[in-house]
């Protein structure tokens, strides 16, 4: 099953943990903080966050001082009830996704 997730891929996702603050731009607006990335690839990322947001939405993700303009592609349950995590997309996808592999050693590193 994982195989056919793979294929419909349009990029290699790459483990990166780090915290991060989302703006949402579509909508009602606000900013999501306390926000942490699970992986990332060129063209999008996985998110861990606390608060609702819904397919479709536009939002503002701050990787670093630069935000990065992403969609909402899909809104799913976390292992804890008081988390969601979200697939967004990015709006113009990242030139290259290998300088923000996690720097630990272990690869388990969490960025702050």
């Amino acid at each position: 099953m994982l195989g056919t997730y793979q294929k419909q891929r349009q990029s290699r996702r790459v483990p990166f943990v780090m915290r991060v603050t989302l703006q949402i731009v579509s909508g009602n607006g606000g900013v999501i903080e306390n926000s942490s990335t699970i992986d990332l690839s060129e063209s999008g990322v996985r998110v861990r966050l606390g608060a609702e947001i819904e397919p479709d939405q536009l939002v503002e993700l701050f990787l670093s001082h630069r935000p990065e303009q992403c969609r909402v592609v899909w809104v799913g349950p976390s292992p804890l009830k008081s988390e969601r995590i979200a697939g967004l997309q990015f709006l113009r996808p990242l030139p290259d996704a290998r300088p923000l592999e996690n720097p630990g050693a272990d690869g388990a590193g969490f960025v702050t």
